[in-house]
């Protein structure tokens, strides 16, 4: 007769993901790889500047000439001048330059080298001058022993202006086709690290967790963004990062991705700790502002009411400003303010004068992305406040069970296999940690023995279905595993993804239709093991 089986709860954590992989330390060879070559570039300058198209000579020394696979490489970059003229004069722009390189040989694909932020004056009528730069960058972890030749495949420039990234990407028309350096791969990869990406879609302008291992303890971290093919890779995507390396090799930390310039869709993370790198997905979008509006509360108040103007489904990222106006339409004092990654604002106004017939916001200095919202300026004293506020601290993330026993019964052998059904006793979730994190619910399964300590139903004889669900007032949704046989390695029963845009958290309740299909042939007799959760 089978016996119950005792469901026990666990502390250990399990995570689960699928990682993208790269590689590890690079043996140095003493000399460098250096070359020149003059292609015809076409540049495309932002803001509708224009185009250009001339030669420029690129010179490009990669250092070491030999590494491993996975080896980071040093890349300097010497660039003549630009065919690009300035059509402004501007001084000190924020200027990060950087350069894709095509693989042929022992790897293929392609790698970037990105200098770093620099501030540059460009004079108008005059070649935007870029100085020599550095960068590191990794040899793919599956190159194969030989040479790897490099090409030029383009250049981008990005600058920050009045809070806007803006790129002029060069391209080679011609004469770009021959090798400009060369980096011999020797031996083999060793044990490479993981990078993940919170799982979801992340509007541009917003912040995305990042996580990882088995990297080079307390290293120092950076992070590019390539498409989908791994091109177009730039660390300029990323406005800010917070990402670390701990004493144990774990990665963590957030970057922010710029305003503009990514392309919608799953895109590629790529981190580097100057020795290993390593990729993975990372989904992105722009979002897309509907019917813009805006509010006003109060609206009517005498001067020095503070006023709070909100709006939605404005342009994500763009700059707002605010102004009383009269009856003329001339407008008074200014407030700014700048939009959240989803087209939000929310910013204190104050009533400054007694001629004010209605409060201006307005997208930039654009004329026709603005609304007029109706102010009437009263008499009398201003309105006393009292400011109310609560504090709510973080809570635990934690499990309860309704039972701890599951019990498939009994069957008579008769030499077929027979399933038996049972349910899961019903898990409780509760994530009321408060912040935007996602958890996983795993269970593993050891073999059934029989009473005689020796015969056994193996654990993958037991399968299960599992049903998960959030109750209401949860912030998230909840996710069940796929069905399928349990064993020593963690299966799924539920989880929720984390999400860098909104709160997550709630109740949730974890089902499963357990099933246990009997041997054949086996000893008769009781036979029990166990099922652990595992919460994370």
């Amino acid at each position: 007769m089978l016996r119950r089986l005792a469901l026990r709860r666990s502390t250990s954590a399990v995570a689960a993901g699928a990682l993208a992989l790269a590689g590890v330390v690079a043996v140095l060879a003493p000399s460098a790889s250096a070359g020149t070559v003059t292609p015809t570039v076409h540049c495309v300058l932002p803001a509708g500047q224009g185009e250009a198209t001339g030669p420029q000579s690129i010179t490009v020394e990669l250092d070491p000439a030999s590494v491993q696979p996975g080896g980071a490489v040093k890349g300097k970059v010497t660039l003549g001048e630009s065919p690009a003229k300035s059509t402004v004069s501007m001084p000190n722009i924020p200027t990060t330059p950087t350069i894709e390189l095509a693989m042929k040989g022992a790897a293929t694909g392609s790698v970037v080298i990105t200098g770093p932020e620099i501030p540059i004056s460009v004079e108008a009528g005059k070649p935007v001058p870029i100085p020599p730069y550095e960068g590191t960058f990794n040899i793919p972890a599956a190159a194969t022993e030989g040479t790897i030749e490099f090409t030029v495949v383009k250049m981008v420039t990005y600058t920050k202006v009045f809070g806007n990234v803006f790129e002029t990407p060069c391209t080679m028309v011609s004469g770009a086709e021959g090798t400009v350096a060369t980096v011999a791969v020797t031996g083999s990869a060793g044990e490479q690290p993981t990078v993940k990406a919170a799982d979801g879609q992340h509007l541009l302008g917003s912040e995305v967790a990042v996580t990882g291992a088995k990297w080079t303890p307390n290293a120092p971290v950076t992070a590019s963004l390539c498409n989908a093919d791994g091109s177009a890779c730039s660390a300029g995507r990323f406005t800010a990062s917070t990402l670390t390396i701990d004493a144990q090799g774990n990665l963590g930390g957030n970057v922010k991705l710029a305003a503009t310039g990514i392309p919608d869709g799953v895109n590629i993370i790529k981190v580097s700790d100057g020795v290993k790198e390593a990729s993975g997905p990372l989904e992105t979008k722009l979002y897309v502002a509907g019917a813009r509006n805006a509010s006003a509360d109060p609206n009517s108040g005498p001067v020095g009411l503070t006023v709070t103007v909100s709006g939605t489904e404005w342009s994500p990222n763009r700059a707002i400003n605010i102004s009383g106006v009269n009856a003329e339409g001339a407008p008074f004092g200014v407030v700014n303010t700048t939009t959240t990654p989803d087209g939000k604002f929310s910013v204190q106004w104050t009533v400054d004068s007694d001629q004010i017939t209605q409060i201006r916001v307005r997208e930039g200095t654009s004329s026709v992305n603005r609304k007029f919202l109706p102010f009437t300026v009263t008499t009398g004293p201003l309105p006393e406040k009292q400011d109310v506020s609560v504090t709510l601290a973080p809570g635990k993330l934690s499990m309860s069970q309704a039972a701890s026993g599951i019990d498939f019964g009994s069957a008579t052998l008769n030499g077929t296999a027979q399933q038996l059904n049972a349910p899961l006793n019903q898990v409780t979730v509760v994530d009321a940690r408060g912040g935007n994190l996602g958890w996983s619910l795993t269970g593993t399964m050891t073999d059934l023995v029989a009473g005689n300590g020796t015969d056994k139903i193996p654990a993958g004889n037991i399968a299960w279905a599992p049903s998960c669900a959030a109750a209401p007032g949860s912030l998230s949704q909840v996710s069940s595993g796929s069905a399928g046989p349990l064993g020593s390695a963690p299966a799924t029963l539920c989880s929720q993804a984390a999400d860098s845009s909104k709160a997550t958290g709630g109740k949730f309740t974890a089902d499963a239709q357990l099933t246990l299909t009997t041997p054949e042939f086996a000893a008769a007799g009781s036979y029990t093991g166990t099922l652990t959760l595992s919460l994370a």
